[in-house]
């Protein structure tokens, strides 16, 4: 009874539509069976009835609710995501209060190689060499290695080869400017695996230990793109080496023409790979250029302390 109730007041008003010629505004209203907005023509005669939501209304009560709806469907602006590099960069002062430096290293370690604070790179890298100053190059302990007691007959290359690393490593870090050991001797041994990082388009290299930063340093690339990417192992190392020339020429080091400088670490070849390395240079004006015949090229000083942290099986990662 009701339903046809409503079929009869919606044909009246329609026939006064039609008949009278009413001037018509939109308005929007929600059916009841789902949120979906439609149109609804309302006549300004105040004696009409039209429907909204399934409830018999009149136009000033519709125009009411209309207002009340446009309040409760107001755009309600979406809230400022807080930055979430703020709270971390905060546990990394945490942890330089407390004196937790290694903690901090491997923190910032993570931001850097990941890129998470691109605009802070800077900051963020000389905060890192300044830390691994005391964790890594310095006799100072830290968790990135051992302190081995020197026995009777040891000898630096019977230590190094005991933890897998190089004498001159263990030199270098605890300042031994000769290889005399006193037994009873405390020597900080760094332990663990290194891995190379190579950025050809940064001209980066960068070094890790059990995969967090050591050091980044700059370098000259290939030119006409000739600097392979990929993975590769170290097939040798060499100190001041010969320089066997793409043209055929042989040149020993301290030659005029030897272009690879006080050191070598060669790649293992692979198919249509061969004689890539890292090496010093007699052109450090190439530094940050692409103008190798394909190798990497490194200030000499750079190279051999590079040199100092590889082994055969540290491994080479080159990045377009």
């Amino acid at each position: 009874m009701i339903q046809n109730s409503l079929v009869v007041i919606f044909s009246v008003y329609l026939s006064i539509i039609l008949s009278h010629s009413f001037i018509t505004a939109n308005i929007w209203a929600f059916t009841s069976d789902r949120n979906q907005e439609l149109p609804l023509l309302l006549a300004k005669s105040e004696d009409i009835v039209i429907y909204k939501k399934d409830i018999i209304a009149s136009p000033g009560e519709l125009k009411s609710e209309s207002k009340k709806d446009a309040k409760e469907l107001k755009v309600i602006e979406k809230p400022a995501v807080k930055n979430l590099d703020t709270p971390r960069l905060d546990t990394v002062a945490k942890y330089l209060k407390e004196g937790k430096k290694y903690e901090a290293r491997n923190l910032l370690s993570d931001f850097f190689i990941n890129k998470k604070i691109p605009e802070k790179q800077k900051e963020i890298k000389e905060l890192l060499d300044k830390l691994n100053e005391e964790l890594i190059f310095s006799p100072l302990p830290s968790p990135d290695a051992t302190i081995y007691t020197v026995q009777p007959g040891d000898a630096f290359s019977r230590i190094a080869r005991q933890f897998n690393t190089n004498y001159e490593l263990i030199t270098r870090i605890n300042g031994k400017s000769n290889t005399k050991l006193n037994v009873g001797e405390k020597l900080k041994v760094l332990t663990g695996k290194t891995k190379i990082l190579i950025s050809k388009r940064g001209f980066t290299l960068t070094l890790l230990l059990n995969g967090y930063y050591i050091k980044q340093y700059p370098i000259c690339i290939g030119k006409d793109d000739k600097t392979p990417v990929g993975t590769f192992e170290v097939k040798n190392k060499m100190k001041e080496p010969t320089w066997y020339a793409p043209s055929g020429g042989v040149f020993p080091y301290g030659h005029k023409e030897n272009i690879l400088g006080t050191r070598w670490i060669g790649f293992k070849d692979k198919p249509a790979l061969s004689g890539f390395g890292i090496h010093g240079t007699t052109q450090p004006e190439s530094i940050g250029t692409a103008s190798s015949n394909g190798c990497i090229r490194m200030i000499n000083s750079d190279a051999e302390e590079l040199y100092d942290f590889v082994t055969l099986d540290t491994e080479i990662i080159i990045q377009g």
